[in-house]
């Protein structure tokens, strides 16, 4: 086994005479391995201490291989001293393809590098077993010369090693003055159409000719190594720079800044799988760059010098081509800056672009929208009229530098730096006051969603009934409760049948009738904080920033999904504090029936009337009864009816009448008020009539309405009567105070 290749001289020696562990170890793998013929094996060792071992596979290979693989295939395996990466694998005969998927490559063309693994040496090293290392070597010929090497997200050129990378711009237009600027002191630069005192090098954009894939035979030094592998409408690449640079001297005085920098090129490269293919497979982008500036390079060409101490082009003169091909370059690997589309990628999610509207960029709504923003999910408006405070930070995606400034504006400006482009449009205002605003109509029709994370009833109710005639998107509320332990998400369905009031009012009655809930709106006075030493009015919650934290992300994942079915729900998330668990609470939306009386829109819980009428049937053929609750809201002249507490036991309950007692119901009462935060309150009362007998009110009934309704009044409340008979409910509203 002769070859004359500079990077394996050295002298033979025995196996005994290896000294690297690694090396020791690669070779008896070699000698066990049946597919290695023991017969070729032999050992080197360099004079900077890199030990080699020679071998010849006996490839599994089919009759007509593909990509000039052959049955026996020559092999030299490189161990280091330093044993910080993989042994190196190379092809050696002289024929072997170049440009091959999986190949590496190098400042020679032969021997071939081979990639044999994806896998870091640092990360497998404690792994790393030497004989699946020369398993890996023969499965490499044997795919390779089936065509099933390459994987679908694999590029299809031969891997090089950059010197650094270039980030694209994600608003790249090709034809536009753009620079690389260097990012810190690392290898790495963005590819910026901002001018500034950090640019290093002017780019100048090509678009390449189709080319097969693995033209990419060596690494390149200079300009003309470029020349056989890329071309423009069939014109070498060295000889394309210079008209490019010739062309430019026409507009010398405009360009004379960039023209002081170092050059760069990206190449964009359509590559063909097949040599037969009319369309590329894909596009690659390879930057190339040059420490000359092009002044150096015109004033060494003779057609750019100084005239009174002012740099101008020399007439008739003209780049030198052999100068421009003889510039020393180095090579870049690109990669896409961060967008909403590569997010959406990375995060493996669908891209979306759909328009959402969010209500609140407080501590939930901060994170659940940076959480968006990190996925490209969406484009977002958002207002919010909150300044942000020094305390505010312990929950909020912003930070020191924001404080005092809007939280809205800061956070989409965040934001649309982070992706590069405007995915959220702020407005620093209440959701209120918008209508004022003369976008405000336009936005708010075309948007997907209507997102409430204010923790605001004011803006609920209004999104539920205040803005119907301007858009019909459904509104999903999300929020914390107060020692933000619980997160709920309260969802209309996409034809708005489970409006967000009553959703509201559901959920209230919910955390009454299940006992793992009954403390979710309670807080103590040492789970609150005063923010303002001269202030008793401005308190806040003590929260922790993990609760938040986690319930941000269950959040952000299930309204994807309600957005995406368009399902109603009630739900609400909770944190055990001993155990960390997650316990989700599930509640299935109820119909509700509108009644009319008095100007007022009366809304019942079906749930409530049919919880009436199961109560009546267990106590018929007596009359039975119990006090109604709910809410009020008196800007729109709206009740609600959510649910009843029963007759006590010392109410008198006979065939021919109904008599309330007492006993227990004010202890019942104000438990069910402090379990509901004193949402709900004492709304009026109830009753039945017996079988096959009407629902209007007897004198009796008239009289209690009378008295309910001077009473509530008195306190500013309407008073609701109502009577439940077989099919039917005799439902009174009666307003004393107007």
């Amino acid at each position: 086994m002769k070859y004359t290749y500079n990077i394996l001289e050295g002298d033979e020696i025995s196996f005994e005479n290896l000294k690297l562990a690694r090396a020791r170890r690669v070779a008896l793998a070699v000698q066990r391995h049946p597919y290695c013929i023991s017969e070729s094996v032999l050992y080197v060792v360099k004079k900077t201490g890199e030990e080699i071992i020679y071998l010849t596979f006996d490839n599994e290979i089919p009759e007509e291989p593909l990509n000039g693989i052959q049955a026996y295939e020559d092999v030299a395996i490189i161990c280091h001293p330093d044993d910080q990466m993989h042994p190196e694998v190379y092809a050696l005969r002289t024929d072997f393809k170049n440009g091959l998927t999986h190949t590496n490559v190098k400042l020679f063309e032969h021997p071939v590098s081979l990639c044999v693994t994806e896998q870091s040496f640092e990360e497998i090293r404690h792994l790393f077993n030497e004989y699946e290392f020369i398993e890996s070597i023969r499965q490499w010929f044997s795919l390779t010369a089936e065509d099933k090497l390459h994987q679908e997200d694999q590029p299809l050129e031969a891997f090089f090693h950059p010197k650094g990378y270039a980030v694209l711009h994600p608003q790249f237009r090709p034809y536009e003055p753009w620079y690389l600027e260097q990012i810190g002191n690392s290898e790495m630069y963005a590819i910026t159409n901002n001018l500034s005192d950090n640019l290093s090098f002017s780019l100048y954009y090509f678009e390449a000719d189709p080319t097969l894939h693995g033209f990419i035979r060596r690494e390149p030094k200079s300009v003309s190594d470029l020349d056989e592998t890329i071309t423009v409408s069939g014109i070498p690449f060295s000889e394309v720079v210079t008209n490019m640079l010739n062309f430019g001297l026409n507009d010398f005085s405009e360009n004379k800044v960039q023209w002081s920098y170092g050059i760069a090129f990206l190449a964009k490269i359509p590559v063909l799988r097949n040599i037969n293919d009319e369309t590329p497979s894909k596009d690659i982008f390879l930057l190339f760059t040059s420490k000359n500036s092009i002044l150096d390079l015109g004033q060494r060409s003779g057609c750019i010098d100084k005239a009174h101490d002012k740099w101008a082009p020399i007439l008739f003169k003209k780049f030198d081509v052999s100068l421009v091909k003889n510039l020393n370059i180095e090579l870049y690997s690109t990669m896409d800056d961060f967008s909403t589309l590569s997010a959406a990628n990375y995060n493996n999610i669908e891209f979306n672009e759909s328009s959402y509207f969010l209500v609140g960029a407080g501590a939930l709504g901060s994170q659940v929208l940076n959480l968006f923003a990190r996925m490209g999910y969406g484009k977002w408006f958002l207002t919010d009229h909150d300044t942000l405070f020094p305390h505010n930070i312990a929950k909020h995606v912003l930070g020191r530098n924001d404080v005092g400034f809007n939280k809205a504006l800061r956070l989409a400006q965040q934001i649309n730096h982070m992706v590069g482009s405007e995915m959220v449009v702020p407005f620093d205002k209440k959701f209120q006051d918008l209508e004022v605003d003369s976008r405000f109509a336009e936005i708010i029709s075309k948007v997907e969603v209507i997102f409430d994370m204010s923790t605001s009833i004011a803006v609920a109710r209004k999104l539920a009934r205040d803005c119907n005639e301007i858009t019909d998107a459904p509104r999903i509320s999300s929020f914390l409760n107060p020692t933000g332990t619980d997160l709920v998400i309260l969802a209309e369905d996409k034809q708005r049948m489970h409006r967000l009031d009553l959703l509201e009012m559901q959920y209230y009655r919910c955390l009454t009738e299940t006992p793992g809930l009954q403390n979710h709106l309670k807080i103590t006075s040492k789970e609150k904080i005063r923010y303002n030493r001269n202030s008793c009015r401005e308190i806040t919650n003590k929260i922790n920033q993990t609760d938040v934290a986690i319930h941000a992300s269950i959040c952000a994942k299930k309204i994807q999904d309600i957005a995406k079915t368009g399902n109603a729900s009630i739900s609400i998330w909770k944190i055990t504090n001993d155990t960390q668990e997650v316990k989700k609470y599930n509640f299935t939306p109820t119909h509700w029936t509108d009644f009319v009386d008095s100007g007022w829109n009366i809304c019942v819980d079906d749930a409530l009337i049919e919880k009436m009428h199961t109560y009546r049937e267990t106590k018929l053929p007596n009359e039975t009864g119990g006090i109604l609750v709910g809410t009020v809201d008196n800007e729109r002249k709206v009740v609600y009816l959510v649910d009843t507490i029963f007759a006590p036991i010392d109410s008198i309950e006979e065939e021919t009448g109904f008599v309330r007692g007492t006993k227990g119901l004010i202890e019942e009462y104000r438990n069910y008020m402090e379990i509901t935060d004193n949402q709900l309150m004492y709304l009026g009362e109830w009753h039945s009539h017996p079988k096959n007998c009407s629902t209007k009110p007897s004198n009796l009934d008239e009289n209690l309405f009378e008295y309910l309704a001077f009473n509530l009044g008195i306190q500013g409340y309407p008073a609701v009567m109502c009577i439940i008979g077989d099919n039917n409910i005799n439902l009174r509203i009666s307003l004393n105070n107007e």
